[in-house]
Parts: C-alpha cells; structure tokens; sequence
C-alpha cells in the first residue's frame, strides 16, 4: 500500500470473452480513479487483452498459463486434461509469484475457480489477502463437490457475488465473508445512439431479434435456434442473430441447418457490441446460468426491450412488464410468444425500451467500480490491521 493508494493484482482467465471478462475489463479501467492501481493477468484469448489495452487498464499480463489455449482435448486426448490442468495450475503459479517478487501487490482479486486456487496458493505464501469473485447461478453436483472439498483447504479473505441469487449458491461452499456487487454497465460504450446498424443488421429485415453469449449448453442457444425456426414460418422477414463463440458452435450450426432456421446468422466474436445492440430490434437471453447479466444490462443501455428467462438471477435485474419480459425456463411456445407481441406493440417496446434504459443509467460501470475500490482498500487496512509491528514496518518499506 503506497500512501492512500493500493495496488491490486487481477486474475482473469479468458479463453473466451464474455461478460466476467467484459466486467474486468470495465472495472480495471475505472479502478485507478478510485485509488487502486490494477495489474491485470488474462488469457490466453485475445480479445480481453484488445478490451484492457483500448480502456487503457494498467498493466496488463498476456497469460498462456490459463485453460481454454489451444485445440480443445476429445477423444482419447480428454484423458490427458487432469494433467494439463496441474501443469497450467504450476505453471499459473510460479508466473503470480513472480509477478509478486517484481512488483509486491497488497491485494489478489481473482475470477474463476482456477485463478482461486493459483491465486489463493501465491496470496497465503505471500501473506496478503485475496478476494474469490463468483458470477454464476448454477453449478452442478461434480463441481458443487469440488467446491466443497477445496473449500476444505483454501478459503478467500472475501467472496464477491455479482447477485444474491448467485450468493446463494456459492455461499454456502464458501464460508467467508460475503459482498453482493452487481455488474454495472459504460453507458459512455453502450446507449441509444451508439453503434452502427447497418455493420450487422440484414438489409432484408424487417425485424431482428438479437441474442449474444458463449455458445454453452448454460446460454442455451438451442432455444433460440428453435425460437428461429418457429419465426420462419410465421414472420418470414424476421431475422435471428447469434453473437458468440465456443467450442459447440459447429454443433448449433448444425442444428439450426436441420431445424431449417435458415434465418439464423453466427456472427462468431463481436467485438463491435454496440453496433450488433443497434442492428436488433429486441434481445432475447434464454439462460439457464446467469449471475448479473452483462447482456440485458447493455441491450437495456441501448434502448433496447429484452426477454429473459425468468431464473432468480433475472427477476434482480427484470421487473416483468415493467423493464423487460421473463417466461418460464426452456418454454419455447410462451419465448415465441412474447417475441411476437412484442413485433406487433410498437408502443409497448418503446414502453419497455424507455424503462429498461433508466433502470441501466442506475447500474454503472463507474459506480460498480467505486464500490470495488472501497471494499478492497477495507479488505487491504484489515489485513494490515492484522499483521506484526514487524510484518507492518517491512510493508511501509516496500
């Protein structure tokens, strides 16, 4: 801790790029005006290296150390991933250790179970805090297991849940202290009239119907593939677009061929979100899994009404006919239904538009970022508040 300032570490792994790595790229930007200088460690993808360096976020490290690099493991090959997890995990960790020894840091802030333990190992060596950041609602009964048997050996100083409904699954494996930091949104990126339309939008639509996500069994896309079938027999200029990347997308590409959704387009990585929220007409987020959803909150930044699935995640950020539209789980008939409505009441979209865009001005990304800041400086005076005349002096001297 240098005078009033402290100096944070940020674990991220990115194989991908999506909402948790959105949120770290936002608040690592943000940070520094709050009194924390931010280190951010990411990877292996790309795109939130390109996300940091262009909100200008500290220090950013390009780890290969991460999972998700390389060609996914099938096969006979899957027998090999416990050993490549624990070189990774190895490796991931002398990496942090030596990022400490350069450039002591007060705090670790880590997102994802892997940069828990990497992180956890390195901060307890160390002797500083390090702050778990949990974004899901739903885990299953393999990794719920897991979760407990490593709470066993590794606990955080702090856990932070993006939304109650996601404390209440994750807290109970993790007995700690607890902060609820709903994900906020840059309403300086994502508002009425940013973007271009016309870079994703079909010239032949008359209505666009947008979703974006990993292309994970938790997001089903499924549902919106079958929600594409349904409007082409019923609204043949309605037009479905799917922004994502991941692992199964030949595999939904396939589907929507068989489903004969031949008004589904796969834009694959967007990194021009703005324009993809201004070329639809409405979002759509079918999800089983969801913890604060960066989506709604930037498709409602955008004047732009959304249905949901009605999971407890969604019913903290939806007010069902009120700044947005939920159904049931998996319910394709009422999806379909809602979508249609909502085609046909012009009024009503700009009814849901208008207060969806003021429920996300109350959710920023800057306001978030605030609120991180004074937790983790809190975080950092107790556990200098903890430590021996000795352990404190030497940290006055670093």
């Amino acid at each position: 801790m240098t005078g009033s300032r402290i100096r944070l570490l940020y674990l991220q792994p990115a194989p991908l790029f999506g909402g948790a790595e959105r949120q770290a790229a936002e608040q690592a930007s943000y940070l520094p005006e709050f009194g924390v200088d931010v280190t951010v460690m990411a990877g292996p993808g790309q795109a939130i290296i390109d996300w940091l360096e262009a909100g200008h976020a500290g220090k950013i490290i390009h780890s290969e150390n991460f999972p998700g690099g390389g060609r996914p493991r099938k096969g006979l090959r899957r027998v090999t991933l416990p050993y490549h997890f624990i070189e990774l995990g190895l490796r991931a960790r002398s990496q942090i250790k030596e990022l400490l020894a350069e450039s002591p840091f007060d705090v670790i802030l880590a997102s994802l179970p892997f940069a828990w333990i990497t992180g956890s190992i390195v901060a307890r060596e160390a002797g500083i805090p390090i702050v778990w950041r949990a974004g899901g609602y739903y885990i299953n009964p393999v990794q719920v297991a897991g979760m407990w048997s490593l709470t066993h050996f590794l606990r955080p100083d702090l856990l932070i849940c993006n939304a109650n409904a996601v404390a209440d699954t994750f807290h109970p494996l993790i007995p700690a202290p607890l902060e609820i930091l709903p994900n906020g949104v840059d309403m300086n990126v994502f508002n009425p009239n940013a973007g271009s339309p016309g870079r994703y939008r079909p010239p032949e639509a008359r209505f666009v119907v947008g979703f974006a996500g990993r292309l994970a069994t938790s997001k089903r896309p499924e549902d919106v593939i079958a929600l594409a079938a349904r409007l082409r027999e019923t609204q043949p200029d309605t037009r479905v677009l799917i922004a994502g990347e991941g692992t199964r997308r030949p595999e939904y590409e396939a589907l929507a061929q068989k489903a004969g959704a031949d008004n589904v387009r796969f834009l694959g990585y967007v990194s021009d979100m703005p324009s993809f929220y201004a070329a639809c007409d409405i979002i759509v987020l079918p999800s089983r899994s969801e913890g604060s959803s960066n989506m709604l909150l930037e498709a409602m930044a955008c004047g732009k009404p959304v249905v949901a699935s009605d999971i407890p995640p969604m019913r903290e950020q939806l007010d069902h006919d009120h700044t947005g539209l939920t159904y049931p789980l998996g319910d394709i008939d009422e999806l379909s239904r809602l979508v249609s409505e909502l085609r046909s009441n012009a009024g009503l979209c700009r009814e849901l538009a208008a207060r969806g865009l003021a429920a996300a001005a109350r959710s920023s990304a800057r306001s978030s970022a605030k609120r991180l800041a004074r937790i983790l400086t809190r975080i950092v005076v107790e556990a200098r508040a903890k430590r021996s005349p000795a352990e404190r002096a030497l940290a006055v001297a670093e």
